[in-house]
């Protein structure tokens, strides 16, 4: 079997990392805009809405 990551965990400590104050809030908003727009944009191939997506804007939002 495979293991799913467990993104709201991660993208806190991403969060943590960058140095947000309010990481877990943030996290859960993060996770819960990603899985939406997994769920209920297009389900074209270049669209990508995994970790690697979410982790490349959470460290893009560190270096504002």
């Amino acid at each position: 079997t495979m293991v799913v990551p467990e993104l709201l965990m991660i993208c806190e400590n991403m969060l943590m990392s960058e140095g947000f104050t309010l990481a877990k809030v943030l996290a859960k908003k993060m996770t819960t805009l990603y899985k939406l727009a997994k769920e209920q944009l297009s389900q074209q191939y270049h669209y990508d809405f995994g970790l690697r997506a979410l982790k490349s804007v959470l460290v893009m939002a560190g270096t504002l």
